[in-house]
């Protein structure tokens, strides 16, 4: 069906496409992001989140919009040091497939769907597009990529 958030995820997902193709196995272990983050991990950390909003989104098919509550800091600080250790390959995949998932699954859904989570779903972004640029940036940053 396609909404106004196809073309920034799209945007977003083949820019994630190339960087990702463009990272030699080491590069995932070299610092990126904020302390304690590596590039392999900010990438685990963007296939989480668009996995989560996938997770959510399907939730409220079933049961109606609702809050999620989610400690934004306290979930990254929690989960940084297994992203980090994500093999390079599985992060690559892991990182490509989920953006998909995600941006399909934002592009299957109905206007009036798509109005009841901007108004009432705050805890998924349907523009996927700006996380993954804001951490891209940071990879690229890292990595002297641009």
């Amino acid at each position: 069906m396609g909404s106004t958030y196809s073309q920034p995820n799209t945007a977003g997902r083949d820019h994630l496409a190339r960087v990702v193709a463009r990272l030699a196995p080491a590069d995932f272990s070299r610092p990126a992001g904020g302390p304690g983050w590596t590039v392999g991990g900010l990438l685990a950390h963007l296939a989480f989140y668009d996995n989560r909003a996938r997770l959510l989104l399907a939730k409220w098919k079933k049961d109606g919009v609702a809050a999620s509550a989610n400690d934004v800091d306290l979930m990254n600080e929690s989960m940084r040091p297994m992203f980090n250790l994500i093999p390079a390959d599985a992060a690559a995949w892991l990182v490509n497939e989920t953006a998909a998932a995600i941006d399909r699954e934002i592009d299957s859904l109905s206007p009036d769907f798509l109005a009841r989570v901007e108004k009432d779903g705050t805890a998924v972004k349907l523009n996927r597009g700006l996380h993954r640029a804001h951490h891209l940036a940071q990879i690229e940053k890292a990595l002297g990529l641009g």
